[in-house]
């Protein structure tokens, strides 16, 4: 039970928070739903990805599951209608923490989705370095997935080396390279782990309460970020000299405000999510922030020498 001082501290937080824009709660979830199978014939694990980080972990999940004999699929969100959620019985969301919450993109594709009633549903957060608000940005997904009808048993965190390009671009890389070993057999370690707990507790008919940390960050978290963070951008546009079209700034992009054949950049629909700066092959995407030309995860590593070191469950696929 909460002390009554961690109460009246969470109902604070909440309350304001809840007063600002793009603050509201998925809402209260139905906790009186069962599981509807506790040996799931087939799951899925859906993930929003930008530099791989996400997926990796996923995938990494989906197969641990294959190897306990469930017929899994794994797939990014972009790729797959949320129609189909309701075909499985067991169900994992993940998502990078942006801006100290799931992408605006991730949680309107999980609005859609149709009823899971009595499907189990888990999370998975990634998030780099030390992170800031992942605890309630894994508990958003749940609620999202829990508004629907799926029944949550299990969420898990998985910190990363960062790819907010702003950082390395302009800042310190040293913040970065601290978490340079990240990910690594620690990390591909607690996803197997967290992999097998989930089905340990569908088995057992367990599901978990829903409880959201206080966290002051739900108060800049979102558009609020957002804003402050475009306000430090200032040319964002694409170098047509570098430019080979090869479309994956518009694969990348979220917000749809990339038009390549124009060669420019909507910078009022950009959420400043990074993904064309980071993703494109080509160096092509023209950034600067702070007046520091921005440059992308790719050639980041690439000057660190780093190379991901992938699960041996993934390597070379």
């Amino acid at each position: 039970m909460e002390s009554r001082r961690r109460f009246l501290a969470k109902s604070a937080v909440a309350g304001l928070a809840l007063s600002l824009p793009g603050c509201s709660s998925p809402g209260k979830t139905d906790t009186t739903i069962p599981i509807r199978s506790r040996k799931p014939g087939s799951a899925l694990v859906v993930y929003f990805s930008q530099t791989g980080h996400t997926k990796r972990i996923g995938r990494l999940i989906a197969k641990t599951w294959e190897k306990a004999g469930i017929k899994t699929d794994a797939h990014d969100v972009r790729d797959i209608n949320p129609e189909i959620l309701a075909r499985y019985d067991l169900i994992a969301a993940g998502s990078p923490v942006f801006y100290y919450e799931v992408p605006a993109f991730m949680r309107e594709w999980l609005d859609r989705i149709p009823s899971i009633e009595g499907a189990a549903v888990a999370s998975f957060v990634t998030f780099g370095g030390k992170g800031g608000n992942q605890h309630n940005t894994g508990c958003t997904l749940l609620e999202l997935l829990a508004a629907k009808g799926g029944v949550p048993v299990g969420m898990e965190l998985f910190s990363n080396m960062s790819a907010f390009a702003p950082t390395w671009s302009t800042v310190s890389e040293e913040r970065i390279l601290k978490f340079r070993h990240l990910p690594g057999k620690e990390t591909y370690g607690k996803a197997r782990e967290f992999a097998g707990l989930i089905l340990s507790k569908v088995g057992e008919g367990a599901a978990m309460e829903i409880d959201r940390d206080i966290a002051f960050a739900e108060l800049m978290k979102g558009g609020t970020s957002i804003w402050f963070t475009k306000l430090m951008i200032g040319r964002h546009t694409i170098d047509a000299g570098k430019c080979i079209k090869c479309g994956t700034c518009v694969e990348k992009c979220p917000a749809g405000a990339i038009d390549i054949e124009k060669g420019r950049v909507d910078t009022g629909r950009c959420v400043a999510c990074m993904g064309c700066v980071n993703n494109c092959p080509a160096q092509a995407i023209d950034m600067t922030f702070t007046g520091d030309r921005v440059y992308g995860f790719n050639e980041f590593l690439k000057k660190h020498n780093i190379v991901i070191e992938e699960p041996e469950e993934l390597a070379g696929t």
